[in-house]
């Protein structure tokens, strides 16, 4: 181009020349506006040796980007499809690093240039559009506004732009991208916010914690180094301590901190800061007050992100007044909470709005989460306790409690007027709701309220209907202590106080405790009274009483039939039928279970049916028809299954079965399998039961030699003990060891079984006596075996050689 009087852009005219230098612009608006079209144009020419990096403006990472491998393939298959990706998910959860590795990977051919919009300290709307142009590397032109300057540059660009942390600009965020889609057709925008932008075309991915490992004992130390959020500790704890590494002593510890903070990338680092100050195990202790301990942010970080309490508190500040009231009073539900419950807890002249309406705008900005495929929700624990924080400053702690409360009590009353027909749906709600209904036990016991008896006896329901009925016996003794004005609250705990102590064994304590609850109902034909009847039978029954039991059962059916009450009439025909069974009245106890099962099925509890299918096959077993026998029991597990409170009677059914059948290993295992659930939650069976299922043990016993009856006195696994019950695969592991045995294995079994030392075997086979020891030691694992002995023995009988 020349100068020849008219501009090369504009064609106006030119100013008189200054100076010898050619010019080709009559302005440099005009020489500006020149450049950003030649800068267009380069874009669409094929890639050469020179422009085959994408520009940008992120920032190098200065850490290791840990996981997420799968959600960036999920990422880079959206953004292809897709012009507007947003990442939504709650404080913490790692949002703009994996939106800064996403757009670091883009390739060029589709993108040429990658721009970040740090939105995090930005607090006015009109400086977001400046913030672009600024990424952009552009200034306004005195004849055209900025944000006409921007959409002119990038009109042919293609360009993804990062718009990162929208959450408290959505709307102007929202405006700019639509325009941006709208006037730009090469743009894609990639946005992280807390809450979506809401305009057409989006595609909200959401953002989760990292996976956390497993943290039972047996498998946490396989699962825990493959966990990314494991990893992405040991990697941040290393940056404080170099030497630090996983080990046998760390590593359930480890994990168990991951867990408790549920994968959340920003806290995870946060407390990986903390190693070289304290040992894992003592960080974790410390997660009962998790806001307080993750305050270790980076100096330079934004202040939203220097603590986890910092990072929260930006959300809530954004809330409107009714979203602020209902999450701080959904603060009180620990473990989840359905609609129902938060109605109760929320509703409130402080809060106009529908309940599910501020729910739902309240999961919208990654404070709530919905449960998939229920109506419940759960809080994010480092959201619960920021909320709660903000509700004891409020002055509403009381008040959250006391609406909880009033909903646990009249769930709770039907442990007064239906005690024996509890329905299903009221279990299930207690049950779902249970880590609540332990806080409300808690402060209720604080101030020494009447209703603590009662909601107390609900809990401990809810705990023994999870095996825990030690804890359930230690909690109505601590409430039973206190001072009471209601009788029938006193009179709940005391019954139930007292079947879990005949169940486990304490007989004394048991009839103190179900003579003081009976002396409390004077009526004798009330739900609640029935019910103390129906505890005092089963108190007979665990000291082999049969007679009374029977009587006291038999006023109990009474009772049920004369208040309409199918599933306590259900009750007290198994019992009927028990206590008839160990009198040796075979047909009447069949005739009772008979009526009781229909019953029982349609009542749709698990534990119901269960127990009364193992009442069912136990009335089979003494009548001698071990197929029906056979199919109770294992119908009775498949329907309750390992639950250490139906589970131990119907597997010893079948043991008493397999004996009958000549299966002695068999039924040796079975037994061992149904005495370890017994024991892991310290119920005991009736007389009649235990002393049925010893004789039919020593039978067995005498059936096998010593070693073989030691070796099949072991428990199935879990695993064994699943496939068993819905399956009926049975694995006699001895016998299917032994077509796994190497030649060494057998070499050394059989110098075993000749009574040779383990150094005239090392001798022998010419190895390490330690080399010996360990291969014994492998043999006992892979054959069930406790000790050489029964492996020698175990070899001869098979005639290993």
């Amino acid at each position: 181009m020349t100068s020849s009087g008219r501009c090369a852009l504009c064609d106006g005219t030119m100013p008189p020349a200054t100076s010898e230098q050619r010019r080709s612009y009559c302005s440099n608006a005009c020489r500006q506006r020149a450049y950003r079209r030649r800068a267009t144009v380069s874009t669409t020419t094929p890639p050469t040796r020179q422009n085959l990096r994408v520009l940008s403006n992120l920032p190098a990472a200065r850490d290791t980007f840990i996981g997420r491998q799968q959600e960036l393939s999920k990422l880079d298959q959206l953004l292809r499809r897709h012009r507007l990706v947003t990442l939504v998910g709650s404080a913490g959860a790692g949002k703009t690093r994996l939106a800064l590795e996403a757009a670091g990977r883009l390739r060029r051919g589709r993108t040429d240039r990658v721009l970040l919009v740090a939105l995090g300290e930005i607090t006015a709307s009109r400086d977001v559009v400046p913030a672009l142009a600024d990424a952009l590397g552009v200034a306004a032109e005195s004849d055209e506004p900025l944000r006409a300057t921007v959409v002119e540059t990038l009109k042919n660009m293609k360009a993804v732009v990062v718009l990162d942390n929208c959450e408290h600009l959505l709307d102007t965020c929202a405006e700019l991208t639509d325009m941006l889609l709208n006037r730009c057709p090469g743009v894609r925008v990639l946005a992280t916010s807390r809450e979506a932008l809401w305009i057409t075309g989006e595609v909200s991915f959401h953002v989760e914690g990292l996976p956390v490992p497993s943290t039972d004992r047996d498998l946490v130390t396989t699962a825990a180094p493959r966990s990314e959020a494991v990893k992405l500790f040991v990697d941040r704890a290393r940056e404080r301590k170099p030497d630090f590494r996983l080990t046998l002593d760390n590593i359930a510890a480890v994990a168990l901190l991951c867990a408790r903070l549920e994968g959340m990338p920003l806290a995870i680092e946060l407390a990986a800061r903390w190693v070289q100050v304290l040992p894992v195990a003592d960080i974790c202790d410390r997660m009962d007050e998790p806001l307080e301990l993750l305050t270790l942010g980076c100096r330079k970080s934004p202040s939203r992100q220097s603590s986890l309490r910092e990072a929260i508190d930006w959300s809530y500040q954004l809330l409107q007044p009714d979203e602020q009231f209902a999450l701080r009073r959904l603060s009180v539900f620990d473990g989840g909470f359905d609609l129902t419950a938060a109605t109760e807890v929320c509703s409130s002249e402080r809060s106009a709005e529908p309940v599910l309406d501020v729910l739902s705008r309240l999961q919208a900005k990654s404070l709530l989460t919905a449960v998939p495929g229920t109506t419940r929700f759960r809080q994010l624990e480092s959201v619960r306790l920021h909320a709660r924080e903000k509700l004891l400053a409020a002055g509403e702690l009381d008040m959250a409690y006391e609406a909880l409360a009033r909903w646990f009590t009249d769930l709770s009353d039907v442990l007064i007027t239906a005690p024996l027909s509890v329905p299903a749906d009221v279990q299930l709600k207690l049950d779902n709701h249970v880590d609540s209904l332990l806080g409300t036990v808690e402060w209720a016991a604080d101030r020494d309220d009447e209703r603590l008896l009662l909601l107390t006896s609900a809990l401990a329901d809810c705990a023994a209907r999870r095996g825990r009925l030690g804890q359930a016996r230690v909690m109505l003794r601590d409430a039973l202590r206190r001072p009471s004005t209601r009788d029938d609250y006193r009179c709940v705990a005391l019954n139930h106080a007292a079947r879990f102590a005949a169940e486990q064994g304490d007989h004394d304590e048991a009839v103190e405790l179900s003579s003081e609850a009976s002396r409390l109902v004077p009526d004798s034909s009330t739900a609640l009274a029935m019910s103390c009847r129906s505890t005092l039978a089963a108190v007979q029954q665990s000291s082999g009483e049969w007679e009374a039991s029977n009587a006291n059962s038999t006023e109990c059916l009474r009772v049920a039939e004369l208040l309409g009450e199918p599933l306590a009439r259900a009750a007290c025909l198994v019992d009927l039928a028990r206590t008839a069974l160990s009198l040796g009245k075979h047909e009447r106890a069949e005739k009772n279970v008979m009526k009781a099962l229909p019953i029982s099925r349609a009542s749709g509890m698990p534990a119901r049916i269960a127990s009364a299918l193992t009442t069912r096959g136990a009335v089979a077993l003494a009548q001698g028809d071990l197929d029906e026998a056979t199919h109770a029991f294992q119908e009775a597990l498949r329907m309750d299954g390992i639950n250490p409170l139906t589970a131990p009677d119907a597997l010893e059914g079948l043991a008493v079965v397999a004996v009958t059948r000549g299966q002695a290993e068999r039924a040796l295992r079975i037994e061992a399998t149904g005495r370890a659930l017994r024991r892991s939650v310290g119920v005991v069976p009736n007389p009649f039961w235990a002393e049925k299922v010893a004789v039919a043990m020593r039978t067995a016993r005498l059936m096998l030699s010593v070693a073989r009856a030691e070796a099949a006195s072991t428990p199935l696994t879990a695993a064994e003990t699943e496939a068993f019950i819905q399956d009926e695969v049975w694995l006699d592991r001895t016998e299917a060891a032994f077509d796994s045995l190497d030649d060494h294995e057998r070499r050394v079994i059989a110098l075993l079984a000749t009574g040779l030392t383990n150094q005239q075997i090392a001798n022998r086979l010419n190895v390490s006596l330690r080399t010996v020891a360990s291969r014994l030691q492998r043999l006992r694992d892979k054959l069930g075996l406790q000790s050489r002995e029964d492996i020698a023995a175990w070899g001869a009988e098979r005639a290993i050689g």
